[in-house]
């Protein structure tokens, strides 16, 4: 099966259990718009190891969940990914916490969450724009009081609008051309950021997209694990 490119190089491997289009449809979704495999098949990687499978790259673990719980069992180190604030997973769960990136993100408070659930949650990732930084902000000193990691994840845009165009820069990233953010702009957010969350990471580098330069995935999936025994 062919190998997401972003993973090169990792101890990585995709899974989506699901097929057709996630009805979550986040704006700029890379699986619903151009994703690396087609999804109108199920993707079950094979030879993986000693490797760690994230469980919905793409679509989200939370629809169809028991499928996705029982049809993954194969692998003893996964992860599963959702948007939907529900962490009833067996294994470390990253919850992408804004969807809709310029509303406000869930928060400790608002989630399906409690004590149980603050250990398998990997971290809490944040998909950041030039025009959301106060939600950030928020959900990042919340989520950090809470004492569970946060990721940045900044937006790029096949459809460039609303946006601070002096925050982006048109340009192929892995596969396909977007507007993407400026590393000026990255600096500058995870700069202000930090006064609020010390502990922030970002989703790549400044200067890479690829797993095998950010490895925060794999840190963060040990950690859990931890956490949970």
């Amino acid at each position: 099966m062919k190998r997401n490119p972003k993973q090169e190089g990792t101890n990585l491997f995709d899974c989506i259990p699901q097929t057709g289009p996630c009805p979550n449809n986040c704006n700029q979704c890379f699986y619903n718009h151009g994703f690396y495999l087609p999804i109108s098949r199920t993707h079950f990687p094979t030879n993986v190891g000693d490797g760690i499978v994230r469980v919905n790259s793409g679509h989200d673990s939370n629809f169809a969940r028991a499928h996705v719980i029982k049809s993954t069992e194969q692998y003893p180190r996964r992860f599963f990914n959702t948007a939907i604030p529900s962490f009833d997973f067996p294994d470390p769960v990253v919850f992408t916490a804004n969807s809709k990136e310029e509303k406000q993100a869930w928060l400790p408070n608002q989630a399906c969450y409690g004590p149980e659930y603050k250990y398998k949650l990997m971290f809490v990732r944040l998909r950041v724009s030039s025009t959301n930084l106060y939600h950030i902000i928020q959900a990042a000193e919340a989520w950090g009081i809470a004492e569970v990691p946060v990721v940045l994840t900044f937006m790029r845009y096949r459809d460039f609008a609303n946006q601070d165009p002096a925050a982006y820069i048109q340009k192929k990233s892995i596969n396909n051309v977007y507007w993407c953010p400026s590393q000026r702009f990255m600096e500058l957010t995870l700069e202000y950021v930090r006064k609020f969350n010390p502990k922030i990471k970002m989703c790549g580098t400044l200067t890479s997209s690829f797993c095998k330069d950010c490895l925060n995935c794999e840190k963060y999936y040990h950690e859990a694990k931890k956490r949970m025994k």
